[in-house]
């Protein structure tokens, strides 16, 4: 009963926002991608950067060389007071067929990150981080920086790139200053190569400042390790743009570290390649407001829209989180009924919102054959199937649970169950229970 309890869980709500990963488990909840984020970063923390570095004795910073086995540096590391927290720079140049990586993180933390396929098997990334002849060029968009733009016509599920992080880190690492922050930051990309250092360069940063900590500001995802918030950098990704209706979709490979962004529609010769860096089923007014961590205001072709056509667009977001609510309550009070999945289809193309075709598709599907409706359960099995579904990162599980259903919709755990469930209510009604 995989897709059950797929859709009865908050993250498949976010996920559907047009590819943006909100929730994205890496490997049994160790870790989570969610949504980009903004840290703390002011020029008045790198005034003090020498104040604060004073204050410290050299045995503060330390070597961690019971793990340095596992990189290709010794391991720096600081710890508080109580010697209670330790955090260190580790680095691979090796990672990823020499594009590296560097994480500024917890010991424990980084002896879990070893065990992951990305370190253990090099071949996960033989086809990855390959810009030879990519689909796309880098172009300068005023006001906006660096964006990409199709060299060629790309269609639905064709992928546009795919990139590993090359920085991974803690938020709970700056717990002593943001200046020692800095110092170990500078340490993690220092230690790449020239040509990933290169990459990182190309990204935007929208305020002055420390060059390193301005881009992770604009650029970075977040995510847990353990419960443990940190900041991963895909600089290939951070070069694409942000609009509120984007045309692609992007996947977290659960194992690998691999970020892939595929076309969510066709996407013409010389058009801009965009991505979401929100969830965009809410209004205006909170995208906006999201938005402002960046430092800018997005003039999409959504958000440039008048009031009037505003007020349009807010409505039916409303509604598709009303109709996605319904359609994934599959308690014995449900109300969903397959004419609400037909509506949320209309609603995704009305409000140009793509990449949720696929889940558009596998909600109709289970609505249909939760009613004993075979035929139209496999049609939209069948579609959905053909239109990719990315939800929370288990795609290969969704695209299984799928197919069986395509194949025996009268075997699948959704078959009937809605019309039971209102059959008991009526007769419950009728008895006076």
């Amino acid at each position: 009963m995989l897709l059950s309890s797929l859709l009865t869980s908050s993250f498949l709500f976010d996920l559907i926002n047009a590819g943006q990963p909100l929730d994205v488990n890496f490997q049994a909840n160790f870790t989570e991608i969610a949504e980009k984020v903004k840290v703390n970063s002011t020029e008045k923390v790198l005034a003090a950067a020498l104040d604060v570095l004073e204050g410290f004795d050299d045995e503060d910073f330390l070597q961690d060389d019971s793990r340095s086995g596992y990189w290709t540096h010794e391991p720096e590391c600081i710890h508080n007071d109580d010697h209670s927290e330790e955090y260190c720079v580790y680095t691979d140049k090796t990672f990823a067929r020499g594009r590296g990586i560097s994480f500024f993180t917890s010991p424990t933390i980084a002896a879990r990150v070893v065990e992951l396929s990305a370190f253990t098997d090099s071949a996960v990334h033989e086809d990855v981080n390959n810009f030879e002849d990519p689909p796309w060029e880098i172009r300068n968009v005023p006001g906006r920086g660096n964006g990409l733009f199709a060299t060629r016509t790309l269609h639905r599920g064709d992928l546009i790139l795919a990139d590993t992080p090359v920085g991974v880190f803690q938020s709970d690492a700056f717990f002593l200053d943001y200046a020692i922050g800095y110092r170990y930051l500078h340490t993690a990309f220092d230690r790449l190569s020239d040509a990933t250092k290169d990459i990182v360069m190309r990204t935007a940063a929208h305020s002055p400042g420390d060059p390193y900590m301005e881009r992770i500001n604009t650029n970075a995802f977040a995510g847990d390790f353990e419960g443990a918030p940190h900041f991963l950098f895909y600089p290939e990704t951070a070069l694409m743009n942000h609009d509120c209706r984007p045309n692609t979709l992007y996947h977290h490979d659960t194992n690998t570290l691999v970020h892939s962004t595929y076309a969510s529609r066709t996407i013409l010769l010389g058009e801009e390649i965009t991505i979401t860096y929100i969830n965009i089923l809410e209004p205006r007014s909170e995208r906006r407001q999201v938005l402002n961590r960046w430092g800018f205001e997005c003039q999409c072709s959504l958000c440039s829209r008048s009031n009037a056509e505003i007020n349009h667009s807010d409505s039916r977001i409303r509604k598709i989180n009303t109709l996605q609510t319904q359609l994934s309550d599959w308690t014995e009070n449900s109300i969903a009924t397959p004419a609400m999945a037909e509506d949320l289809l209309l609603l995704y193309e009305e409000e140009h919102i793509h990449a949720a075709k696929g889940i558009g598709h596998m909600l109709a599907a289970l609505a249909y054959n939760a009613e004993g409706d075979i035929s139209l359960a496999k049609k939209h099995a069948k579609l959905a199937l053909e239109s990719g579904v990315v939800t929370d990162g288990s795609k290969e599980a969704d695209e299984n649970d799928l197919e069986a259903m395509r194949k025996s919709p009268k075997s699948h755990w959704s078959y009937l169950v809605r019309k039971k469930q209102r059959q008991e209510r009526e007769r419950s009604v009728k008895s006076g229970r």
